[in-house]
Formats: C-alpha cells, structure tokens, sequence
C-alpha cells in the first residue's frame, strides 16, 4: 500500500461518520497550533493577489486536461524551487511523520509544530504560488481541484489545510472545520482518462505530495 499522507486515515473501513470526525478532531487541534504562527496572518492578503477569484465549475466529464496537469506541475515546480533547500528540511519532516505505521490525522498539530521555524520560508513559497498562479492564468478553486484530481488518480491521499482560510475566520472569531478536508484518494479514483493521463506527471506529483499537504 502507498505511504499515506499527512492525517490520512489507513483504519480499513473507517465509514464517512467516524472520518468526518476525526477530521473535525484534527482541524481543532491544528487550528489551536496555527494561532501561534502570527505569521499566518498575512496569508488572506496574499491570496488576494490571485487574479483569478471565484469559484470554478469543474467538467461535468471529471476529467483533467493535459494543459491542466502541465500547470499543476509547473506551479509546484516552482514553488519548490523558491524553497531550495528548505524543501528537503520540510519533505523530510513531513515523510518523519507519514511512515509512522500508525500516521492519523489526530498527527497534523506535532507536524505542524514540527514546521514552526519553516514559517517565514512557507509565507514566501506561498507568495510564488500566487505569482506561478498568475501566470498560468488559474484561479486557486481550479488549482485545487486539478491538484485533488490528479491525486485522486494517483490513488495518493492527503489533508489539504487551507491555512489561509483559517486565518480570515480567525480574524472575523469564527470557529468552523472548513478549512480541513481529506483530498485525494485512497486507491485510484475518477475517470479512466484521468488515470492514464497522470502516468505522464506522477513522479513530479509523488515528490511534492508534501507541498500539496500543506496548501502549496
């Protein structure tokens, strides 16, 4: 079985009652963690930078085109080049996490403990995403699906944290688990023409399911 990502749950039928809990569990105690990181503040505002705002309406079909996964990899392509070296310091702590035998979600706040002194280097790949989002003319609705999707072909899960999201409600005092869901698949999931077409970029996705984790 693939390595799960972070919080995914690997409780063999688990039931969608028993996982909605648990990612609510987590949420809370991510949130309690993310409140430290003043940092974080900042992130409402430099998602504000993303031209491209709105929702998006995916394909009735499901299906991803290759323009759209090309794009994909091209913003992660670039948001690990800004982080240099920082990237094998974060993918490292993340994978310390993940091949915990026993990895749940209720590990998401001792991970994001663990990136406390990556803060100032994640706001700044943050700020390359919005550029890199910019120029590929994708909104972070469309970005986020393509990235579920593709994942979801790979058969790849992960917790997808919308820090930025987190940090608005916590400006406004409002206390919601929107901001956590599990992304992704457990087993490849979706269109045919999705699985085929992932097989070009799954080295590329596989190396930067920790960027995807975390918002990137």
């Amino acid at each position: 079985m693939k390595k799960l990502a972070i919080g995914c749950l690997i409780i063999v039928g688990i039931g969608v009652v028993a996982a909605a809990g648990l990612v609510y569990y987590g949420y809370r105690q991510v949130k309690s963690t993310v409140s430290q990181f003043a940092e974080l503040g900042q992130l409402p505002d430099i998602e504000k930078g993303v031209r491209a705002q709105g929702p998006y309406s995916p394909p009735t079909t499901g299906e991803l085109s290759e323009a759209q996964l090309e794009r994909l990899v091209q913003v992660q392509a670039r948001v690990r080049a800004q982080l240099g070296a920082r990237f094998a310091e974060l993918d490292q702590k993340y994978k310390s996490f993940t091949d915990k035998k026993e990895a749940s979600i209720t590990d998401a706040p001792a991970l994001m403990a663990a990136y406390r002194d990556l803060a100032a280097a994640w706001l700044e790949a943050k700020r390359t995403q919005v550029e890199a989002l910019n120029d590929a003319k994708l909104s972070l609705a469309e970005y986020r699906w393509i990235r579920s999707a593709a994942y979801a072909a790979l058969g790849m899960p992960f917790v997808d944290l919308d820090f930025a999201k987190m940090a608005a409600q916590a400006r406004k005092g409002l206390d919601t688990d929107e901001p956590m869901a599990l992304s992704g698949a457990i087993g490849e999931s979706g269109p045919e023409a999705n699985k085929k077409l992932v097989q070009r970029f799954k080295k590329q996705l596989e190396d930067n399911i920790a960027l995807a984790s975390f918002g990137l």
